[in-house]
């Protein structure tokens, strides 16, 4: 079904993840500490990490950077896990361009399902030949690089902020429900997923195409609805 990379210095939380995975029939290997997983990625590419956090001498974040920077991995989907209750924790992983996460502790089951939607996730919408750009108002989004202009700024995105934000402007002026995006933005089976995670995408997003984060004009919230751009 797929190669997954798992990471975590906890060796108790490790060897769950590992026997969970392999009877949900995916190949998995595993290390404990970042720079042993950047080897691991280096011999052989796997399809999706498992990447904790807090780690000794090379946390998850500083692995996730180097994942992003590099070309040939820079696609690679990452799932973060954090322990419960640090929220600048799930704000940061992100922003580093962590596709998911899961809080400490969390029901082991639940992870093969997180994992299936982002291997068959897709960006939404249809491409006509030739073509490179979506414009919506101001908004110009590149379609196959991870890149919009607001009016005359070149602002770079992670992919999923590409995504979400492809995925509302496919969308453009009817409101996108939070259940539609975790479906359409992140592949889960409908009533899946964590509405944070759209919150805290929807924030990092505003802060780079909106002029004022604090009063939007181009992602707007409808109470009740979702979002519309």
């Amino acid at each position: 079904m797929g190669y997954i990379l798992v990471v975590d210095d906890d060796e108790d939380v490790l060897t769950s993840i590992v026997q969970v995975l392999e009877e949900a029939d995916y190949t998995v290997k595993s290390a404990s500490g970042g720079q042993a997983a950047l080897d691991l990625i280096a011999r052989q590419l796997p399809d999706l990490v498992v990447l904790d956090i807090l780690m000794p001498e090379m946390d998850g974040l500083e692995v996730c950077r180097r994942i992003r920077a590099d070309p040939f991995t820079s696609k690679l989907p990452v799932i973060f896990l954090t322990a419960r209750g640090r929220a600048t924790d799930i704000v940061q992983g992100l922003d580093t361009g962590g596709d998911d996460y899961l809080t400490k502790p969390f029901e082991v089951i639940e992870l093969p399902a997180r994992i299936r939607a982002l291997l068959r996730r897709a960006p939404g919408g249809q491409l006509e030949a030739g073509e490179e750009y979506l414009t919506v108002g101001e908004l110009k989004i590149h379609l196959k690089l991870t890149e919009v202009h607001v009016g005359d700024r070149l602002i770079e995105l992670t992919p999923v902020e590409h995504r979400l934000l492809h995925c509302l402007m496919v969308h453009a002026g009817q409101p996108v429900s939070i259940d539609q995006l975790l479906q359409e933005v992140w592949g889960y089976p409908p009533g899946v997923g964590d509405p944070n995670l759209v919150h805290v995408h929807i924030v990092k997003l505003r802060g780079k195409v909106e002029p004022d984060s604090e009063q939007p004009q181009i992602i707007r919230n409808l109470r009740g609805r979702g979002y519309v751009v």
